[in-house]
């Protein structure tokens, strides 16, 4: 049999400190990630996570419970909530898990929740509006409005409005689950609110948008009083891009540098719980000053905030959501 011929020694360092780079800097970034610390119980808490039976809503809902904590998984779908509660008990019987139907892409829906909250548990700790969607399909929500816009933006606006007295009573923390693509290629396109548009960009700039607006809505949300921390979780393996169809050449190309940037929804999820148990905002440190949580710590946002922009995107938001109530 033919000996192979052994592979030369001037290909294999170079290879073998190329891998050991690549290695030592996920560990980095990994370490650089962040997590929270703190475990200590929150055994009478109230929390409402919506999107809770998957990806980040799933890791932080089961966190929290761990914590013995009592959650509300806000879900579109009650059969995935059920089968999520059923694999967080296997890991931990503490806390509370209770399952409740929300679609943000339905004002019926959300206005249903939202009287049953108030009915049931009017005493709560936290809203955490962490449901959200990405997609490159032209679609819309129930009442008509571009599917970015309506989920992400509007019908989230729409559930912290009905719920708004028993947030202030409370003094109960909001959390906004924006995302650092806030800063890249997005704008609020006040003539297009709601529209489907075609943008010249390698970006689905529908989605980025609806993250900017994610934050203005929490800087005005800060303005009038109410308890707000905004996020970003990172890059996340999640289920999160299930509406894309990536060709073949898009793994070739990014598989390399979504290994090095992608952390598990767990580590995503951290972001999350911070934010909704520890994280504290001061006169400086303050959404409307741009900052919000990354890595478990604070950071200022890059975007320069126009103040016009943030008053005419609420104002525009309480304008859609009462056409669609005088139509009805």
């Amino acid at each position: 049999m033919r000996k192979m011929s052994s592979i030369p020694s001037e290909i294999l360092l170079p290879v073998g400190l190329l891998s050991s780079s690549v290695f030592a800097l996920r560990r980095y970034k990994i370490r650089k990630w962040g997590w929270v610390t703190n475990t200590y119980p929150l055994k009478g808490k109230l929390f409402i996570i919506t999107g809770a039976n998957t990806g980040l809503g799933y890791e932080a809902t089961k966190s929290l419970t761990a914590r013995q904590a009592t959650t509300i998984m806000a879900c579109r779908n009650l059969s995935k909530a059920n089968e999520a509660i059923s694999r967080i008990r296997q890991e931990t019987r503490n806390g509370e898990l209770i399952p409740m139907e929300l679609d943000l892409s339905s004002f019926d829906s959300i206005k249903k929740f939202a009287s049953e909250i108030k009915t049931k548990y009017p005493h709560f700790d936290c809203l955490i509006n962490n449901a959200g969607l990405a997609t490159d399909e032209r679609q819309f929500t129930k009442e008509g409005f571009e599917i970015h816009f309506g989920v992400n933006h509007l019908g989230q606006f729409l559930l912290v409005d009905l719920l708004k007295e028993n947030l202030k009573h409370n003094n109960s923390r909001v959390v906004v689950v924006s995302s650092r693509m806030h800063e890249i290629d997005a704008t609020v396109d006040i003539e297009n609110l709601g529209k489907w548009v075609k943008y010249n960009s390698p970006l689905n700039r529908l989605y980025n948008n609806s993250k900017l607006m994610n934050f203005y809505y929490a800087r005005e949300l800060y303005k009038r009083g109410f308890n707000v921390h905004v996020l970003c979780p990172g890059l996340c393996h999640t289920d999160f891009f299930r509406n894309y169809d990536p060709k073949w050449y898009h793994y070739l190309l990014f598989s390399p540098i979504v290994w090095l940037l992608l952390r598990s929804a767990e580590q995503g999820a951290q972001n999350i719980i911070h934010c909704a148990t520890d994280s504290v905002t001061s006169e400086l440190q303050n959404p409307v000053n741009g900052y919000f949580i990354s890595n478990v710590r604070v950071r200022k946002s890059k975007f320069p905030f126009d103040e016009d922009i943030s008053r005419r995107l609420w104002d525009e938001s309480v304008r859609a959501i009462e056409e669609v109530k005088a139509r009805s």
